[in-house]
């Protein structure tokens, strides 16, 4: 891992530029917030995606495309109708449920994204994550292979970039879903940092110093993650010290290939994960980025409704470059 100082601003110029160089069309359904506005002006400054909104706002930039007014805007509407009927078959809709269904901004956006008219999506400025969800579910569906949505924080310091998931979404997950979000998390970490993974399923035992059902769950995880990917690095349970210092890691994981030089750290829980990636920005003064959602078909990007126009630029960034890997 490459310690050197100004490891964050090198990683967010790094998908800056691998996003001006893809020029993704990302689509913004809470256009009427000025700091959406922002965002949308820097974006078309800077190159970094082609911003595309779902209406006429007033405060939008002239560049930014608009849904609504594009001339081929019944097909595409069209399109986005029936694939919500393809994708949510248990619902019974009918063509008029679905389209009353439409109306909700976030839901068409997800829908437009599934059906390749934009490359990705940025909301949650206004919404809340369960609602940022939901139209994701609803609108864009799970990957193959994908079990739940998760999200996990790209975590950046001066000297170490570093990711941890879940977060944000999975209050309790079981051993299989616990699997999965690890194996996301690193999915997203290569693809965002251009480092190999070394993952740490984070417990308060390290590798058998402690008995309890969470310990077991976090092992049958770690067992899970290496029959689903072999070639992962990965290691658990790990005390979250023996994960990263490679003093204590000599002394309690001697034999371990990822303890004390963990990358990627899988918290058993959301109470475990959002407290973390809170106290390591707060008190350790760690850049925290995202949530970047992770399970979906496409890129569907969440904020927090507390963000900035920075904050937005930097999430549609993100979909942009992971677009590059679902498109």
């Amino acid at each position: 891992m490459d310690m050197g100082g100004g490891r964050s601003q090198s990683t967010l110029d790094a998908i800056s530029i691998s996003a001006q160089g893809l020029c993704r069309r990302i689509i913004f359904p809470e256009s009427n917030d000025s700091r959406v506005q922002e965002a949308i002006q820097a974006v078309i400054n800077e190159g970094s995606c082609q911003p595309v909104v779902l209406i006429s706002e007033e405060g939008l930039p002239e560049a930014c495309e608009i849904f609504t007014e594009h001339p081929e805007y019944s097909h595409w509407h069209n399109l986005a109708k029936r694939q919500l009927l393809n994708l949510n078959p248990h619902k019974q809709w009918t063509s008029v449920d679905a389209e009353n269904q439409l109306q909700n901004p976030l839901l068409l956006a997800a829908l437009l994204v599934s059906v390749g008219y934009v490359d990705g999506g940025v909301a949650g400025s206004i919404a809340t994550t369960a609602e940022v969800v939901r139209a994701g579910i609803r609108g864009i569906g799970l990957a193959k292979r994908s079990i739940l949505v998760s999200s996990s924080f790209l975590m950046l310091h001066d000297y170490r970039v570093m990711t941890f998931g879940d977060c944000g979404v999975n209050p309790q997950p079981s051993a299989e879903q616990l699997a999965r979000i690890a194996i996301d998390s690193a999915n997203t970490h290569q693809i965002l940092t251009n480092q190999s993974p070394s993952v740490a399923l984070i417990s308060f035992s390290t590798l058998g110093s402690a008995e309890h059902p969470d310990v077991v769950k976090v092992r049958q995880a770690t067992a899970k993650v290496r029959d689903l990917m072999p070639s992962l690095n990965v290691c658990g349970e790990l005390q979250v010290d023996a994960a990263l210092i490679p003093d204590v890691a000599e002394e309690k994981a001697p034999e371990s290939d990822v303890a004390g030089r963990a990358n990627v750290l899988i918290f058993p829980d959301l109470s475990s994960g959002n407290s973390a990636y809170k106290l390591v920005e707060r008190l350790g003064g760690c850049q925290a980025i995202g949530p970047i959602l992770q399970g979906l078909a496409c890129p569907w990007m969440d904020l927090s409704r507390g963000c900035k126009s920075d904050d937005i630029v930097v999430a549609a960034m993100i979909a942009s470059v992971l677009s590059s890997t679902t498109n």
